[in-house]
């Protein structure tokens, strides 16, 4: 079954290297629209655009996705929110917003550097803020980054068959990367913290 799926694996990457351009806008156009919708796996996503085009193209591939395909989420989920529940909406977005309003900036960022809420969690806590799409798409690209590099990084050191079929999930998540993403996150509540 592994080689079955090792096969396809290399159709796709020679299909990629043979039509390069072509696969390059279908992927990204895929992975706006997959990040869209906020669908779960979105790890085989990130990581397979590192493992196809390399880790600089796929760190772009991913970070402008998930960050324009979240922004359109938001902005939906934002403008339904506000036509269904009208009143309830109004009130504890002004509540919510208000409250963060000093901080927005880090407070996004620090819901984007944050390992665990699946991203249709994060976009839906967002949605419900009252804060501009320029804001959203700039934290967005922050906080995602550290992310993006990561699992750009990891698919690109994956590209290599060999190294593939060794390939655990435990190699991705390691001991200083959590640490860097520790530090990331407690400057952000230090700034937070003394900013009030």
């Amino acid at each position: 079954m592994t080689d079955f799926i090792f096969d396809i694996i290399l159709s796709i990457n020679n299909f990629i290297n043979t039509y390069y351009i072509f696969s390059f806008i279908i992927y990204f156009i895929f992975s706006i629209v997959f990040f869209m919708f906020s669908l779960p796996g979105g790890l085989i996503i990130l990581m397979g655009s590192g493992f196809f085009f390399g880790f600089l193209n796929g760190f772009l591939i991913n970070i402008t996705s998930i960050s324009l395909g979240s922004l359109i989420f938001i902005t939906f989920s934002n403008n339904l929110f506000k036509k269904l529940f009208n009143k309830a909406y109004n009130k504890y977005s002004k509540k919510i917003s208000g409250y963060i309003s000093s901080s927005s900036y880090e407070y996004l960022i620090l819901i984007r550097l944050v390992v665990g809420p699946p991203l249709i969690f994060q976009n839906l806590c967002i949605s419900l803020l009252d804060i501009s799409k320029t804001k959203i798409l700039i934290s967005s690209v922050i906080g995602f980054s550290p992310l993006m590099f990561v699992f750009s990084y990891s698919g690109n050191h994956a590209s290599n068959i060999i190294q593939l079929k060794e390939f655990t999930l435990s190699k991705l998540i390691s001991f200083e990367i959590l640490l860097v993403l520790i530090f990331l996150i407690i400057l952000t509540l230090l700034k937070i913290f003394f900013k009030k």
